[in-house]
């Protein structure tokens, strides 16, 4: 799939999530889709590097370096 590419995904949100999303949005002067793209994007990229924090603590344990 190239970057052009989209695929349309509906989403239920409670009104409370809803309308932080909105403030999000307005906030940050972009659409509520593209907020809720960023934010998804901040978060999977977070878990990335979580990850290899955690593997890189292992590994210096592993080793007795901490």
């Amino acid at each position: 799939m190239s970057q052009l590419e989209q695929v349309k995904f509906v989403l239920r949100l409670p009104p409370t999530i809803h309308l932080e999303v909105k403030r999000s949005a307005e906030s940050n002067n972009t659409s509520m889709n593209k907020e809720i793209m960023n934010i998804l994007s901040e978060s999977l990229a977070g878990s990335s590097v979580k990850g290899v924090l955690n593997d890189l603590v292992k590994r210096l344990e592993e080793e007795k370096v901490i």
